[in-house]
């Protein structure tokens, strides 16, 4: 598993490297609408929503590894379209990028399922420094260079990644049966849970980046955020399942702690500000990944198909959350970036429910 969790690790640093420079790229390239950036930004998760499923399939009957390999081509594909530098190129790369997180992300996981909860949580921790690496060099690297050197950064990376999970053993599940209704049905909860969070982060990810450049303040505060946020997430995604706390309560708590850090991140137009809104939603947000991952899927058979529709969900809120947040802001500013944090409250109140049912 040490392979697969280094090339998870690989494949979020040169993600966030790349998505952050994304929406300020467009605006560079004279998209002034932000109903069309989110749009654009949200062209991968169409891809990846349909494709998902299939990759599940394709995942059972060909392995796991042998996917995620195919992901990591598709990401070094996008990122040359988009360094070809017009809208047009950019919307055709996010294509590839769909079609790369329906193979990798999935896939990895699915890898992580078959060796048990301890084995995800282990997953999870990779993602966190992914993501924490991500966003902090890739502010640093557009502040530097700009979008196109951002690009070449993580081509470079998803290069050197396609090579290390050519060497990872391949593996799936033929033949295995799921055990039960019980279990889809979970994964379909926790599918529809990870749709809602999703769709009030990526509005904010999204456009602060670009309220922050017709604010005339520097991209690197958002990479602040985003950086201590996945700083911190790496404390109970280290400790949570020892210390036994894996459970709906938990999952309600962090989810309530995800809405405050997300709303002072709204708000926030200094670093401190956004310092301290990463502290809060990275304490929460890492506890989530763990919380919604095991209760999903741990234990599954047919990890492929599993991992791939609970993960769908991550693809409805990313189309849902730039569309969605790109309306209010035409048509309330952005001060409408302080609204779609509240749709998180529907997933703690679904906890509570879930968790008092459970205990019955």
């Amino acid at each position: 598993m040490r392979s697969v969790n280094l090339a998870t690790l690989l494949f979020f640093t040169a993600n966030g490297i790349a998505i952050i420079a994304i929406p300020p790229y467009l605006r560079d390239l004279g998209v002034q609408s932000e109903t069309v950036i989110g749009a654009i930004v949200s062209t991968a998760f169409f891809v990846s929503i349909i494709a998902r499923p299939l990759s599940g399939l394709l995942g059972e009957k060909m392995g796991y590894s042998t996917m995620m390999s195919a992901g990591i081509a598709m990401a070094v594909a996008a990122q040359l379209m988009y360094l070809l530098g017009s809208p047009l190129w950019v919307q055709v790369g996010r294509l590839f990028h769909g079609l790369a997180i329906a193979t990798f992300l999935p896939m990895s996981i699915a890898l992580s399922v078959s060796e048990g909860a301890r084995a995800i949580a282990a997953r999870s921790l990779a993602v966190g420094i992914g993501n924490v690496l991500g966003p902090l060099v890739g502010s640093a690297v557009y502040d530097l260079g700009g979008a196109r050197f951002s690009f070449i950064v993580a081509l470079i990376i998803h290069s050197a990644n396609w090579a290390l999970v050519r060497g990872v053993e391949n593996r799936s599940e033929k033949g295995a049966g799921e055990p039960g209704a019980v279990l889809v049905r979970r994964v379909f909860l926790f599918m529809a849970l990870l749709a809602v969070f999703a769709t009030a982060y990526m509005s904010l990810s999204t456009f602060i980046p670009v309220k922050l450049k017709d604010h005339g303040l520097p991209l690197t505060y958002w990479g602040l955020f985003s950086s201590v946020a996945a700083l911190l997430s790496l404390l109970p995604r280290a400790f949570l399942l020892k210390v036994n706390l894996v459970n709906p309560f938990t999952a309600a708590a962090a989810t309530a702690t995800v809405l405050a850090g997300m709303l002072l991140a709204s708000y926030a137009e200094d670093p401190f500000l956004f310092v301290i809104a990463g502290v809060i939603y990275g304490l929460g947000q890492g506890a989530v990944v763990v919380t919604y991952q095991i209760m999903a899927l741990a234990g599954s058979k047919k990890a492929g198909i599993s991992s791939a529709i609970y993960t769908m969900g991550w693809d409805i809120g990313s189309i849902a959350g730039p569309i969605i947040g790109g309306g209010l802001i035409e048509s309330m500013g952005y001060s409408a970036l302080h609204i779609t944090p509240l749709l998180i409250i529907v997933n703690v109140v679904a906890l509570l429910i879930y968790a008092t049912a459970t205990r019955r």
